[in-house]
């Protein structure tokens, strides 16, 4: 197979005539060299291997028809070895098969000898189109390992700027978009298969106060290390955004109105008992929750879950803070 690496002084092309017979291969050699070739001769396909182990050829001429290693196991054992190298072969007989043969093993082409060696005026044409293919096909496996690569950055890429999209920039949790895309399918799946969805809102008690007395860094660290704490206590399938501001969203997928209540006391005990250190002073801060389920007859849509849990919060707040609340369909609450 043509290797299509130029060789030799002003880009001489070199090429390996490959026959067991002497003086066909003197002959070609002799023909080749006047065409401005550099040319070197194996009289056995062994003796190719041999060369090929050494230097660069940029094609190889060899015979079809040769003792112990024919041409076409010569190819087969040159692309076994990985010489990326053209072949040409030369063959006695005419025959389509043989043609046909040499072509799917892997030659760039051939040619067909002639008695009164016609076919050594052909051969110079045959070499400089087989190295033309070469080039060319080299060219475009260059090419499409560049389109991967590129294509393979452009998925990275576009991956990135997906989770972008759905990531609060500050906490690093997912953002308000994520949670409305997960609510609407969280949403549907719990219509489907009738199975239970809660979601609890989180607010942080007082925040405005830490902006104002710490300054807003201090108050952003807060909300990432709160961002972390609750995190850490809910499960892979619930998920996690902050709905802005101060303030968190749970949707727990299979979770009814008890146990969610059980996650909202078990969140509020959490960040009560935490001292948050952001800077010199620590801090001790507090949690509202107001939580909903699917279970309730007033949530009929998932905005209307969300609203529902909305509502809770906003009772908890205002019935002193540092807890969690639901709202019944008696509209009573916890």
């Amino acid at each position: 197979m043509v290797s299509l690496t130029l060789s030799g002084k002003g880009g001489t092309m070199k090429i390996l005539i490959v026959d067991d017979d002497e003086n066909q291969a003197e002959l070609a050699k002799e023909r080749m060299q006047q065409e401005g070739f550099s040319v070197d001769c194996a009289l056995s396909a062994k003796e190719c291997l041999k060369k090929v182990s050494t230097t660069i050829y940029d094609a190889i001429v060899s015979d079809y028809s040769m003792p112990r290693m024919s041409g076409l196991e010569l190819l087969d054992e040159l692309a076994k070895r990985g010489v990326d190298t053209p072949v040409i072969i030369a063959t006695g007989f005419g025959d389509e098969k043989i043609v046909v043969q040499t072509m799917k093993m892997g030659a760039y082409d051939y040619v067909v000898k002639e008695p009164d060696l016609g076919h050594l005026d052909l051969l110079p044409l045959v070499i400089k189109d087989a190295h033309s293919k070469y080039l060319l096909k080299k060219e475009n496996a260059r090419l499409m390992v560049e389109v991967v690569e590129k294509s393979n950055q452009l998925k990275e890429m576009n991956l990135k700027l997906a989770e972008l999209s759905i990531t609060d920039e500050l906490t690093g949790i997912h953002n308000y978009r994520f949670f409305q895309l997960m609510l609407g399918k969280e949403w549907e799946r719990a219509q489907r298969y009738n199975r239970a969805l809660s979601c609890i809102l989180i607010d942080i008690d007082d925040f405005k106060r830490v902006n104002d007395l710490c300054g807003h860094p201090i108050g952003d660290k807060v909300l990432q290390e709160i961002a972390k704490i609750t995190s850490r206590s809910v499960r892979q399938s619930d998920s996690l955004a902050r709905y802005g501001g101060e303030e968190f969203v749970i949707l727990l997928p299979d979770t009814n109105l008890q146990n969610s209540l059980q996650v909202a006391e078990k969140l509020r005990k959490l960040i009560e008992d935490h001292t948050f250190q952001p800077a010199e002073e620590p801090l001790k801060l507090t949690i509202s929750l107001g939580v909903a389920s699917n279970e309730m007859p007033e949530t009929s849509s998932a905005g209307a879950l969300v609203k529902l849990a909305d509502k809770a919060l906003y009772k908890a707040k205002k019935e002193g803070k540092n807890c969690f609340r639901f709202i019944s369909s008696e509209n009573s609450s916890a």
